[in-house]
């Protein structure tokens, strides 16, 4: 089935908003012209057919790339990490696909080396059916177990340790290797002796290793940048604070130009941080990701994920002892939450799209609208609420109500 998407507000490289129209074949985008009104449908000619053509009309929609969640370990009880039994991957597709969501990077967290070793098999099951999914895996972030367990989080401190490049090596391979494999990013605390070995081997691999649960310092950091490092794990959070007089890891990524992730859910950093954090940026290195659990979509209340106690309530998700445990807002609503402090909405919707898809090597075919790249888009009101979510020429979400 072929597609034309016509009269929508396509968002363009410079970040702003152009009337357009998109022909949509065999998954890629074949045919993209701008003009006040879609009559121009023979020009295209052979590329778009009119036999088999649905056409949509975008009218006063935002049409956006198809967002891509780089930071995201599960949602609808559906987690990569463990194997909850009677959850569904198809549940975590559904709520992706209805906020806009088209890949994902699979995320880990701290596990036992077996369980790590299952995690990975569990993630590279699902990237074989890529070519079906609501969803596309396009790659496994490790997060963890190589961290500082003074700033561990929600990490499990039994299943922190020591990198080691033999253990590397085998979840390396157990990906499929460093030539085409699944592991797009690492994230590690380099202040430890054995994590800040390994950071040049992963990132000659051409594995994003990103700095993350850490106590490291500015000398440190950018000892860490100089040997490969390449991306701040959800900046601010499980990390030294930055101030007047300390510069701190912050400072150092933004000297070394690091993508920058960001959990913009008005929780894990001060709405008035961000706005400070966005002005001091190079807005092409902001990275929004959800950073979602099992947890995420579920109605608040109080769940165990492996013999703990965590608890959902007013937008956050919290250990027994209080600290964050990750998001449960969604990526989309994130985007948003940068519109209300001043972010323009095309600037904001390419720390969804375009960035991420730049962070982790993808944007030869994903993160923006252009001829020859995979037809990932999602319709959007001008309040980011998802209208149609369409992954690979399909179409796999229509709000319901929609026309």
């Amino acid at each position: 089935m072929q597609l034309i998407i016509k009269n929508g507000l396509v968002l363009q490289n410079n970040g702003t908003f152009l009337k357009g129209h998109i022909g949509i074949d065999r998954g890629k985008i074949a045919a993209l012209w701008y003009t006040e009104a879609a009559d121009h449908l023979p020009l295209l000619g052979a590329i778009v057919s009119p036999i088999d053509t649905v056409q949509i009309d975008a009218e006063g929609l935002l049409v956006s790339p198809g967002l891509i969640d780089t930071h995201v370990h599960g949602g609808n009880a559906f987690s990569f990490c463990y194997a909850n039994e009677g959850a569904e991957w198809e549940k975590m597709e559904e709520r992706l696909s209805s906020i806009g969501v088209t890949s994902v990077l699979a995320t880990g967290s701290s596990l036992p080396p077996d369980e790590t070793l299952n995690f990975i098999d569990r993630a590279a099951a699902l990237a074989k059916k890529n070519d079906a999914n609501q969803v596309e895996i396009v790659g496994i972030y490790m997060e963890g177990p190589y961290i500082n367990k003074n700033k561990r989080g929600a990490h499990r401190e039994e299943c922190i340790r020591l990198a080691s490049r033999d253990e590397a090596g085998v979840i390396i391979d157990r990906a499929g290797g460093l030539t085409c494999g699944l592991i797009k990013a690492w994230a590690l605390a380099p202040e430890i002796e054995e994590n800040m070995a390994l950071i040049e081997t992963l990132a000659r691999s051409g594995i994003s290793v990103s700095i993350a649960h850490t106590e490291a310092g500015y000398d440190t950091a950018m000892a860490a940048f100089a040997a490969g490092a390449s991306r701040l794990t959800h900046t601010f959070n499980a990390m030294p604070s930055i101030s007047h007089r300390y510069t701190g890891i912050i400072s150092a990524a933004w000297q070394h130009g690091a993508f920058m992730e960001l959990i913009a859910d008005g929780h894990h950093v001060s709405p008035t941080i961000i706005r400070m954090f966005i002005a001091a940026s190079d807005p092409g290195k902001i990275v929004l990701v959800s950073d979602n659990n099992e947890l995420a979509g579920l109605p608040d209340g109080s769940y165990i994920q492996e013999n703990r106690t965590l608890t959902v309530a007013e937008g956050q998700m919290k250990t027994e002892s209080g600290s964050l445990a990750g998001s449960v807002a969604s990526l989309n609503k994130c985007a948003l939450n940068l519109t209300r402090l001043g972010y323009a909405p095309g600037a904001a919707l390419k720390t969804v799209t375009e960035n991420p898809a730049r962070s982790i090597g993808v944007f030869d075919r994903k993160g923006s609208i252009a001829l020859g790249k995979d037809a990932d888009l999602a319709l959007l009101d001008g309040q980011f609420e998802v209208m149609m979510t369409i992954k690979s020429g399909r179409i796999v979400y229509t709000k319901e109500g929609t026309a």
